[in-house]
């Protein structure tokens, strides 16, 4: 057992209204492909209002190599990781010395020593930390990052773990690339980064805690690999995504999360609060749609990508925090955290608030 003690979120520098973007990319495209203004229309139909990226718009003017995005990548993740985990630590008053497991989860750069090593000579964390560096999960990342921890804290009852989700997403735009997949990944992808701190049954700030994490469950669907990921290309990451994402949504999920609820005798009617990753607005619709939900009953998860688009792994935990901080949640209320990434893969995690602890 563990529990969500703190979210914190860090604050990125550019801030870009959909609109910005839109003009952005048709002068950049609209010289190479007669079909743009076609394509340019996902801008319009994704609900997105505001993206955030770490780089300012002279940036994406000029080319880039894979080098040089990803010595962006290490600068920007040590910034935006930093300020996340001082503001999670910040919104309890607790310090460094709170948790002893650092996991980080990120899919957009490489780095070895990695990410999380840089932040301990950085911070001058305890040189003695765990560390559990997670690569290559993508948009379910942030989740499996907190289950990763939930069961750290489970084996490990004085532990806690804090979960750091980082992503550049705007670094694999590519300026060459004019296939619909570069286009979407334009119109949908930010950056963004977050951290939550689970706390084991015998930590200091267990009692503290009202999101009781009770189990997870991972999934593979089989012959889905080439639905989402990444096409390393020479300069970078290339975005890769399938027609089909919204058809696996309906066809998979529900028995997915009624496989999780019959573990703990429950059913779906007993999930008083979700707290889902918006891969986007077709994804988000088919979701409320396959589990029988009334369109916009995901509103955490709609205000987040309207405010600030598909964050990747990191996306999940702005949405957490959202739900925390609304606090409209009762004692002994059932929740249910969701991502889906490449794999093509799902994480679940069952929780509930906790009634020890909710006024």
């Amino acid at each position: 057992m563990g529990k969500v003690v703190s979210v914190g979120l860090a604050d990125v520098p550019y801030k870009f209204h959909q609109n910005e973007v839109k003009d952005f990319t048709h002068k950049l495209f609209s010289r190479a492909s007669e079909h743009i203004g076609k394509m340019i229309n996902v801008f319009d139909n994704s609900t997105i209002e505001v993206r955030r990226f770490s780089q300012p718009r002279e940036w994406f003017y000029r080319p880039h190599t894979f080098v040089e995005r990803n010595e962006s990548y290490i600068k920007s993740s040590c910034v935006l990781s930093t300020q996340a985990i001082k503001n999670c630590m910040e919104k309890i008053n607790a310090d460094y010395s709170d948790f002893d497991h650092i996991i980080f989860v990120s899919s957009t750069g490489v780095a070895t020593p990695t990410i999380d090593a840089i932040l301990i000579n950085e911070l001058k964390l305890d040189p003695h930390l765990k560390r559990t560096p997670i690569w290559g999960l993508g948009c379910a990342g942030g989740a499996v990052g907190l289950s990763r921890a939930l069961e750290y804290t489970r084996a490990f009852p004085k532990s806690a773990a804090l979960v750091i989700a980082l992503e550049i997403c705007s670094l694999a735009f590519q300026e060459n690339d004019y296939s619909k997949s570069n286009i979407i990944a334009i119109s949908l992808f930010s950056d963004g980064a977050a951290a939550a701190l689970v706390a084991g049954r015998e930590h200091r700030l267990f009692n503290s805690a009202r999101v009781n994490l009770i189990d997870s469950l991972s999934t593979i669907y089989y012959d889905s690999l080439d639905v989402m990921g990444w096409e390393l290309v020479d300069t970078g990451f290339k975005a890769i995504f399938s027609k089909d994402i919204p058809m696996i949504v309906r066809k998979y999920v529900r028995p997915n999360i009624e496989e999780l609820l019959d573990k703990h005798k429950l059913n779906l009617s007993n999930i008083k609060h979700f707290v889902i990753h918006p891969g986007g607005l077709k994804v988000i619709n088919e979701y409320e749609e396959s589990i029988g939900l009334p369109n916009g009953a995901f509103s955490y998860s709609r205000k987040v990508l309207r405010e600030h688009g598909n964050m990747s792994s990191s996306t999940i935990l702005y949405v957490l925090n959202e739900f925390l901080e609304d606090g409209k949640y009762e004692k002994g209320d059932y929740g249910l955290m969701s991502a889906l990434g490449p794999g093509f893969s799902s994480e679940l995690i069952l929780f509930q608030i906790d009634a020890s602890t909710t006024d």
